[in-house]
């Protein structure tokens, strides 16, 4: 076994290990190496930040400038208990796209 065989089954071990299983296994078999996404070459989503964020503040300064108006309205009973519950689906949705992409954009990524 050259250096060269050498290099590539330990580099197939350190794939395998860290649950890489297809890239282990492509290695083994000869095909070539798949480029390893670096932070610096990952694609950011600063525009997505910049937008979720947006429209989160913005959903927020209006829910609190119409306050009177979203009290009244979602304390009507009856069939009107699905506007609550429709907006808090929304904040939630909005708020935590932004949160993930901010986190993406700052490098904070979940382990795999």
């Amino acid at each position: 076994m050259g250096r060269k065989e050498f290099d590539k089954n330990m580099t197939a071990v350190a794939f395998a290990e860290a649950g890489e299983h297809d890239t282990a296994k492509n290695l083994l078999q000869g095909g070539k190496e798949k480029p390893m996404a670096t932070q610096e070459t990952a694609k950011k989503p600063y525009l997505k930040t910049l937008i979720f964020g947006t429209v989160s503040i913005s959903a927020y300064i209006l829910l609190f400038k119409n306050e009177k108006l979203v009290t009244d309205t979602f304390t009507m009973g009856g069939w009107r208990w699905i506007y609550p519950v429709c907006t808090a689906f929304f904040f939630s949705f909005i708020h935590g796209a932004f949160a993930s992409n901010l986190l993406s954009s700052l490098g904070i990524e979940a382990k795999k």
